[in-house]
Protein backbone atom coordinates (compact mmCIF):
# COMPACT_ATOMS: atom_id res chain seq x y z
CA UNK A 1 0.00 0.00 0.00
CA UNK A 2 1.23 3.46 -1.03
CA UNK A 3 1.84 6.05 1.76
CA UNK A 4 -0.42 8.85 1.84
CA UNK A 5 1.78 11.67 0.49
CA UNK A 6 -0.32 14.04 3.51
CA UNK A 7 1.86 11.22 5.61
CA UNK A 8 4.88 11.66 4.40
CA UNK A 9 4.97 15.68 4.80
CA UNK A 10 3.90 15.19 8.41
CA UNK A 11 6.32 12.97 9.13
CA UNK A 12 9.40 15.44 7.41
CA UNK A 13 7.89 18.56 9.67
CA UNK A 14 7.62 16.57 12.80
CA UNK A 15 11.66 15.93 12.84
CA UNK A 16 12.82 19.29 11.11
CA UNK A 17 15.40 20.33 11.17
CA UNK A 18 16.73 16.72 11.47
CA UNK A 19 16.30 15.08 8.78
CA UNK A 20 19.37 13.88 6.61
CA UNK A 21 20.76 15.78 4.92
CA UNK A 22 22.89 15.15 1.57
CA UNK A 23 23.98 14.78 -1.80
CA UNK A 24 20.46 14.20 -3.99
CA UNK A 25 20.50 10.74 -6.35
CA UNK A 26 17.22 9.99 -8.18
CA UNK A 27 16.67 6.23 -9.63
CA UNK A 28 20.79 6.11 -8.51
CA UNK A 29 21.39 9.59 -10.96
CA UNK A 30 23.70 12.02 -9.23
CA UNK A 31 22.66 15.56 -8.93
CA UNK A 32 25.83 17.19 -9.41
CA UNK A 33 28.99 15.39 -8.24
CA UNK A 34 28.52 12.33 -5.91
CA UNK A 35 29.33 13.85 -2.54
CA UNK A 36 29.85 17.41 -3.72
CA UNK A 37 27.01 18.99 -2.62
CA UNK A 38 24.38 19.09 0.77
CA UNK A 39 21.03 19.48 0.27
CA UNK A 40 19.04 20.49 3.55
CA UNK A 41 15.12 20.05 3.91
CA UNK A 42 13.56 23.05 5.30
CA UNK A 43 9.73 22.35 4.55
CA UNK A 44 7.67 19.87 2.94
CA UNK A 45 3.95 19.90 1.56
CA UNK A 46 1.57 17.26 -0.19
CA UNK A 47 -1.70 17.21 -2.54
CA UNK A 48 -3.68 14.13 -3.19
CA UNK A 49 -0.51 11.90 -4.90
CA UNK A 50 2.62 14.07 -4.45
CA UNK A 51 4.70 15.44 -1.89
CA UNK A 52 6.64 18.44 -2.56
CA UNK A 53 10.02 18.58 -0.68
CA UNK A 54 11.46 22.33 -0.13
CA UNK A 55 15.14 22.82 0.63
CA UNK A 56 17.79 25.39 1.24
CA UNK A 57 18.12 27.87 -1.43
CA UNK A 58 14.80 27.48 -2.70
CA UNK A 59 15.21 24.16 -4.47
CA UNK A 60 12.01 21.84 -4.71
CA UNK A 61 11.60 18.00 -5.48
CA UNK A 62 7.87 16.69 -6.24
CA UNK A 63 7.69 12.54 -5.69
CA UNK A 64 4.27 11.21 -7.35
CA UNK A 65 2.90 8.10 -5.80
CA UNK A 66 5.51 7.65 -3.42
CA UNK A 67 6.13 4.36 -1.75
CA UNK A 68 8.43 2.65 0.44
CA UNK A 69 9.98 5.77 2.38
CA UNK A 70 12.52 6.05 5.17
CA UNK A 71 12.76 10.06 6.95
CA UNK A 72 14.53 10.18 9.69
CA UNK A 73 18.20 11.89 11.27
CA UNK A 74 20.25 8.95 9.75
CA UNK A 75 17.84 8.49 6.60
CA UNK A 76 16.25 9.75 3.60
CA UNK A 77 14.89 7.92 1.11
CA UNK A 78 12.04 6.81 -1.16
CA UNK A 79 11.89 3.79 -2.82
CA UNK A 80 9.29 3.67 -5.12
CA UNK A 81 7.57 6.51 -7.24
CA UNK A 82 6.12 7.26 -10.88
CA UNK A 83 7.40 10.03 -11.87
CA UNK A 84 10.40 12.60 -9.50
CA UNK A 85 11.09 16.14 -10.75
CA UNK A 86 13.85 18.48 -8.97
CA UNK A 87 13.77 22.15 -9.62
CA UNK A 88 16.28 24.73 -8.85
CA UNK A 89 18.12 28.13 -9.42
CA UNK A 90 20.88 28.24 -11.59
CA UNK A 91 23.73 28.89 -8.81
CA UNK A 92 25.22 32.26 -8.34
CA UNK A 93 22.68 33.52 -10.60
CA UNK A 94 19.60 35.66 -9.35
CA UNK A 95 16.09 33.66 -8.68
CA UNK A 96 14.43 34.77 -11.71
CA UNK A 97 11.83 32.18 -13.22
CA UNK A 98 14.10 32.28 -16.42
CA UNK A 99 17.38 31.09 -14.27
CA UNK A 100 14.83 28.08 -12.65
CA UNK A 101 15.59 24.79 -14.38
CA UNK A 102 14.30 21.08 -13.76
CA UNK A 103 14.98 17.67 -14.01
CA UNK A 104 12.47 14.99 -14.65
CA UNK A 105 12.15 11.40 -14.10
CA UNK A 106 9.30 9.10 -14.98
CA UNK A 107 9.12 5.69 -14.06
CA UNK A 108 7.16 3.38 -16.37
CA UNK A 109 7.52 0.09 -17.49
CA UNK A 110 10.40 -0.79 -15.88
CA UNK A 111 12.30 2.13 -16.81
CA UNK A 112 12.96 5.50 -15.85
CA UNK A 113 13.23 8.66 -18.60
CA UNK A 114 14.49 11.74 -18.27
CA UNK A 115 13.45 14.92 -19.60
CA UNK A 116 14.53 18.85 -18.47
CA UNK A 117 15.05 22.52 -19.94
CA UNK A 118 19.14 22.58 -18.65
CA UNK A 119 20.54 24.54 -21.70
CA UNK A 120 24.29 24.71 -20.37
CA UNK A 121 25.11 20.92 -20.47
CA UNK A 122 23.32 17.37 -21.75
CA UNK A 123 21.79 15.70 -19.03
CA UNK A 124 22.65 12.26 -19.21
CA UNK A 125 19.82 10.34 -17.07
CA UNK A 126 21.63 7.45 -16.09
CA UNK A 127 19.31 5.61 -14.27
CA UNK A 128 19.21 2.67 -12.37
CA UNK A 129 15.22 1.23 -11.92
CA UNK A 130 16.67 -1.09 -9.32
CA UNK A 131 17.71 1.96 -7.19
CA UNK A 132 15.36 4.15 -4.99
CA UNK A 133 13.74 6.65 -6.47
CA UNK A 134 15.06 9.62 -4.58
CA UNK A 135 17.66 9.41 -1.68
CA UNK A 136 20.08 11.86 0.29
CA UNK A 137 23.24 10.38 0.30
Amino acid sequence: MNPDPAKIRAAILGILPDVKAGTLRIWGDWFGRPHDDVHRIVGADSDDCSVTITFEGKETLRVWHPAGVQVGPDAFRILQAERVRWEWFYYGRPQLPQNRYFLDYAFHGGTVRGSSNVDWYSPRFETDPAMPAVELV
